[in-house]
């Protein structure tokens, strides 16, 4: 059966439909799916500079004032350290126990030591009562005169007086010429005749 052109050209045209649909079928089960529609985009990071004031995409701003760095203020100042204080423990510490009561041997001791300040104070009480010679303040200043009727001279402290005197006489009521020799002469004191005489050299 022979078709006519017109048939023959209606055919063609519905073959290559079908082939059309056809790649548009395998096309659309070979494509990947859809993608999600984009996320919106983030606002531009803020970042803090190091100087304390906020600047957008890390572009960092100087600050307008800068603050003077005292040294001497960063050193900290020692604290008292308290030994056998409890850190959860408010309030003073404890105060430190009583010390131990003495021992016999230490009370012995301690009454011998009291005993023998007491004697000691009383032996210098006694010896401070007992009359002494009085100091000698007379300068020998040397002697002239024979053997046998020499004569020494004597200054006082301030070497304003001068007191020419022979064995036996007494000088400014204190002190008797008890013998003179060439270098040095020998005084005794008046109202302490036990007391040994005194030996003064020339120039003392």
């Amino acid at each position: 059966m022979s078709l006519a052109p017109r048939e023959k050209k209606l055919l063609l045209t519905l073959a290559a439909l079908s082939g059309l649909a056809g790649l548009r079928a395998i096309w659309v089960l070979a494509s990947p799916a859809p993608l999600p529609a984009a996320v919106a985009a983030r606002p531009a990071v803020t970042a803090r500079s190091d100087f304390g004031k906020s600047t957008r995409r890390g572009v960092q701003e100087l600050p307008k004032e800068i603050a003077e760095l005292r040294l001497a203020e960063l050193e900290s100042q020692p604290r008292p350290l308290m030994v056998g204080r409890d850190p959860f423990r408010f309030g003073p510490p404890p105060p430190p126990p009583p010390p131990p009561p003495p021992t016999k041997a230490e009370l012995a001791r301690r009454r011998q030591e009291e005993e023998e300040r007491r004697l000691a104070a009383e032996r210098a009480a006694r010896e401070e009562a007992i009359p002494k010679p009085p100091p000698v303040t007379l300068v020998y200043l040397g002697s002239f005169g024979t053997e046998k009727r020499r004569i020494a001279v004597f200054a006082d402290a301030a070497r304003e007086n001068l007191y020419n005197v022979r064995a036996g006489e007494i000088i400014e009521g204190k002190f008797i010429v008890d013998r003179i020799g060439y270098e040095s002469v020998d005084l005794k004191f008046v109202g302490f005749p036990d007391e040994p005489a005194k030996r003064l050299a020339i120039g003392g």
